[in-house]
């Protein structure tokens, strides 16, 4: 996985410690894509990241989100 996606995603958890399922982590995710409030990337930039927002195909950003996750626990 691309080293910005996972970034990304640790950020909007640590901004989100509330955000405990995949909606509320979504939900989140993606009004920091909207605000830009991480690194001024929007959604455009973070696709390029590998971080795709469409619903059709949630399975890579749920193994993302499980990273992210990990690896903050680890810290």
């Amino acid at each position: 996985m691309n080293k910005i996606a996972v970034e990304f995603v640790r950020f909007v958890l640590e901004q989100n410690p509330n955000a405990a399922d995949f909606v509320a982590i979504y939900d989140a995710m993606s009004r920091a894509a909207c605000a830009r409030s991480f690194h001024n990337l929007g959604h455009e930039e973070l696709a390029m990241a590998g971080i795709s927002f469409s619903l059709l195909d949630t399975s890579k950003l749920e193994d993302l989100i499980a990273q992210a996750q990990k690896m903050r626990m680890a810290d």
